[in-house]
């Protein structure tokens, strides 16, 4: 069940017929240079970039057309769920670009450990943008699987529903880490 914060008209969340896209929109409560720093330095990026309960465990990131994202989140039960890619675009304070694929702990493309039938040449497609509202900035974050062909999968279709709530909590994270960084002294 959605939380009452996404039922908010400052946010929402679509999805195309086959599933392979997920679209969120929110309005963010402090300037868009902050919100941006927040996406792109790793010690900020690493206290708020996962699901509710979820910890991030390992960080690397390098935001720069070409850089590698690599982060760990850890589960409550210890699972350990390793991503990493390239950024494709950085436009500062505007536009992120990545493309993520599910590795192992040593990088290396593997299945995710929730999805055993992930294909292993999956790419995750990210953007990012951060517009200026009056002081406030609108983030809206569109994610596309790599193959809409693949979109039909079991895997896909329980990842797609893993996702969708993922995102929500880590955007709702994301509120909270940036409403501390603004009232901070």
């Amino acid at each position: 069940m959605p939380s009452e914060r996404a039922k908010t008209a400052s946010e929402t969340s679509a999805k195309t017929a086959d599933d392979s896209e997920l679209n969120f929109s929110r309005i963010i409560d402090a300037p868009r240079e902050l919100v941006f720093r927040v996406w792109t330095e790793a010690k900020h990026f690493a206290q708020w970039f996962a699901p509710h309960a979820v910890a991030i465990s390992f960080c690397r990131i390098d935001p720069r057309a070409g850089g590698e994202l690599h982060f760990c989140h850890r589960l409550d039960d210890g699972m350990e769920v390793w991503v990493k890619g390239v950024y494709r675009e950085v436009v500062a304070p505007q536009r992120l670009v990545f493309a993520l694929g599910f590795v192992d702990s040593d990088g290396r493309p593997a299945a995710h450990p929730m999805f055993p039938d992930w294909p292993l040449d999956t790419v995750i497609l990210t953007t990012v943008i951060f517009a200026d509202v009056n002081g406030k900035t609108r983030l809206t974050v569109r994610q596309v699987l790599g193959s809409t062909l693949r979109a039909t999968s079991d895997a896909f279709k329980r990842e797609r529903k893993g996702a969708q709530v993922g995102w929500t909590e880590t955007l709702e994270r994301l509120e909270t880490y940036v409403r501390a960084k603004t009232s901070a002294p």
